[in-house]
């Protein structure tokens, strides 16, 4: 299995990065243009079993995701399964934050399987999925900078 990873420093301890992202489901649309919607579905936020659904547009197609949190680690990030027909190919992912020289270092990951097949046959989802990734990270960056 490999992984989709985008990274990105933020001028900011991880703290504020670690409550901003503990709070997902209140920023969710702030993060993307592409966000819809999100909110938990089940359990209480960043607790291990809670399931966040969020609604996304990803390369023009509206997406339901359902995420299931299966590691916690404030405030270093979590972990979490995809749930759905969708989990087949992309099961699940994290988002970490960690030092990074006075600030932080964001990086987003989301497992694929069957990679190669997958970035094959799926080409302008993988990409979409890419470069949905990389401006989630800017995004980041921007609101919490902007946030100092």
């Amino acid at each position: 299995m490999r992984g989709l990873t985008d990274s990105i420093r933020i001028d900011s301890p991880p703290q504020p990065v670690w409550e901003w992202l503990s709070a997902l489901s209140e920023h969710y649309t702030e993060w993307h243009p592409d966000h819809v919607s999100a909110e938990w579905e089940l359990g209480e936020p960043n607790q291990v079993g809670s399931i966040l659904r969020a609604v996304e547009e990803l390369g023009g197609t509206r997406e339901i995701i359902r995420f299931e949190i299966t590691s916690v680690e404030p405030p270093r990030g979590f972990e979490y399964r995809i749930r759905g027909p969708i989990s087949v190919l992309l099961p699940g992912g994290a988002f970490a934050v960690v030092s990074d020289d006075g600030g932080s270092r964001f990086t987003a990951t989301i497992l694929c399987r069957f990679a190669r097949l997958t970035e094959r046959l799926f080409k302008s989802r993988t990409a979409a999925l890419k470069r949905h990734m990389k401006e989630e990270g800017e995004n980041l960056k921007r609101i919490i900078e902007s946030a100092r």
